[in-house]
């Protein structure tokens, strides 16, 4: 007869892992999306000052 409890902690720490290593990709992804945003503002805002600087 097969060990049920043993099959069972087998999977539950395998879906612990997989939820660790999801957490960690949606951590990464979401720095990367706030590094991108910040890039893009700042970009902007540099723009924004060549242009003033180049009309005075």
């Amino acid at each position: 007869m097969p060990d049920y409890k043993v099959m069972y902690f087998h999977l539950a720490g395998r879906i612990a892992g997989a939820v660790e290593a999801l957490e960690a990709v949606i951590e990464t992804l979401k720095n990367a999306q706030q590094v991108t945003e910040d890039m893009f503002i700042n970009s902007d805002e540099e723009n924004d000052l060549d242009k003033n600087s180049e009309k005075a």
